[in-house]
């Protein structure tokens, strides 16, 4: 309830001025109002969120690392026991890091839970995939520059994307 401050008289939420006595009612009282119609809202948009079961923030990032950081664990341990070599650890590693990558990608695209994108993790855990076969391959000398090419796609990409992209006449 907000109360007039000359006649305390009960004002109506919303109202700049008292009913009873015509007093202009306080920019503090104004601003209060404003915050807790705000507040009420932003609740009644989380709890209609929460009934829809909609989830509002991503959180597929700390399943990505710490998957990631499970693989790194099981494959220093398998080079460690001898079952896989330490020269071709690396490409190991990266393969599974890349699987990881392009499972999380589908796990974002084919679920309703997350509205995150998907297509940067399929992306990179393509790239890794790719560069982790070739080391596993022998073919170490090829892989850097797959990585400028798709880097320089990328650039082209993205420039192409800000020139459609409408700009506001000022």
């Amino acid at each position: 309830m907000v109360f007039c401050t000359k006649c305390g008289a009960e004002v109506p939420e919303g109202a700049e001025f008292c009913p009873k006595c015509g007093n202009q009612m306080s920019v503090s009282a104004a601003v209060g109002r404003r915050h807790r119609r705000e507040e009420k809202q932003e609740k009644g948009e989380k709890e209609e969120k929460r009934e829809k079961g909609e989830k509002s923030e991503d959180r597929t990032g700390p399943l990505t690392g710490g998957l990631i950081l499970i693989w790194l664990g099981i494959s220093l341990y398998l080079a460690q026991t001898n079952y896989i070599v330490w020269d071709t650890w690396w490409p190991y590693f990266i393969i599974g890091v890349g699987v990881i990558l392009i499972v999380m990608a589908v796990i974002r695209y084919s679920s309703s839970q997350y509205k995150a994108p998907a297509m940067g993790f399929l992306i990179a855990g393509a790239v890794l995939l790719v560069i982790g076969v070739a080391g596993v391959a022998g073919m170490n000398d090829w892989w850097p520059f797959v990585l400028i090419a798709i880097g320089v796609v990328v650039i082209f990409g993205g420039m192409r994307a800000r020139a459609r992209t409408p700009r506001p006449v000022a």
